[in-house]
């Protein structure tokens, strides 16, 4: 048996779902039933699979909440820290935030962490198209900084002119699964989160705010596959601190939703063993895959037992825990 934390595992708050509803949207829509059953669980069922895994923690969040206002943001917040409250052996949390709003990203942040015992903020990658690599984010990040808790960049649907540009039209005509799929989940999502990294490092944020943690999930989000690349690439910008300096010092990766021990032996070989941990993305991933893919791990002498434990365990427990 491997124990394991894991940190992109999510929920969905009745407050956001409300809110949406009314507007006459649905925040799941196009999930099956199941899904929506499990992230709207946060005892029985999720503990159930928790334990049948050797999951000992899930840090939870909740699944995107770009168009959600400010309000139902911290309601959702609220929730999650009854759960974490109820269970505070098993669940941490990770704040959801109105990245939209970076003055009230900033206070959620600091009443999420300071208030309700959270350990960092898993946020949407983008909000309508918006990063928050521009000034106004400033704020926000030096509040990040200041907390010392790590911000997650979570893969999020695209705009509707990410859509118009890139997911739409020509040959694409006619053919919505395909388009969404490249859009998302096969590809887009991953694109467009090491995108941000990477406006994140030309905007400075990382040498305005050196002590600040970001988290990439998915095995980095393609960054890894090209890290010799944009290590050269960066270094005509006139950065104080260079892609890979970055790379080794702010930023940690999960591997969520990446069984995949091709992707894994990239990853270790560029970035720092202690930055890479074990993630499942539950329920989009199930719980029993993580397990899987440990056990995958080690049969393919990839790392050997205390690598796996520092993968699956220790190195989570020290970065969110031991701070």
């Amino acid at each position: 048996m491997v124990r394991s934390i894991t940190l992109e595992e999510h929920f969905s708050s009745r407050a956001v779902k409300e809110e949406i509803a009314a507007a006459g949207g649905d925040p799941l829509e196009g999930f099956p039933k199941h899904i929506g059953d499990r992230l709207a669980d946060l005892d029985d069922v999720r503990l159930q699979d928790m334990d049948e895994n050797d999951v000992e923690i899930q840090v939870i969040s909740h699944t995107p909440a770009n168009h959600a206002s400010p309000k139902s943001i911290s309601a959702a917040n609220d929730e999650l820290a009854v759960a974490v409250k109820k269970h505070p052996k098993r669940y941490a949390g990770f704040a959801v935030l109105p990245m939209a709003h970076p003055e009230a990203a900033a206070k959620e942040l600091e009443r999420c962490v300071k208030e309700l015992g959270f350990v960092g903020a898993l946020v949407d990658n983008h909000t309508n198209g918006l990063f928050y690599d521009g000034d106004q984010h400033d704020q926000f990040w030096a509040k990040a900084q200041e907390l010392d808790v790590p911000i997650y960049l979570h893969p999020t649907w695209p705009s509707d002119d990410m859509v118009k540009a890139s997911y739409s039209g020509g040959g694409l005509e006619g053919r919505a699964a395909e388009a969404m799929a490249i859009g998302a989940f096969g590809f887009g999502w991953h694109v467009e989160c090491g995108i941000h990294f990477l406006r994140l490092l030309a905007a400075r944020v990382f040498e305005k705010y050196p002590k600040v943690k970001v988290v990439l999930g998915h095995s980095g989000e393609l960054v890894p596959y090209m890290f010799k690349r944009i290590d050269k690439a960066t270094g005509r910008w006139g950065l104080k601190r260079s892609f890979a300096e970055v790379m080794h010092n702010n930023v940690w990766i999960t591997t969520s939703g990446m069984f995949d021990t091709n992707s894994l032996r990239c990853l270790l070989g560029v970035m720092p063993h202690d930055r890479i941990m074990l993630s499942v993305d539950y329920p989009f991933s199930m719980n029993a895959l993580g397990k899987e893919y440990l056990e995958e791990i080690k049969k393919e002498g990839i790392m050997n037992d205390e690598q796996v434990d520092a993968f699956a365990y220790s190195n989570a427990k020290k970065f969110l825990f031991e701070r």
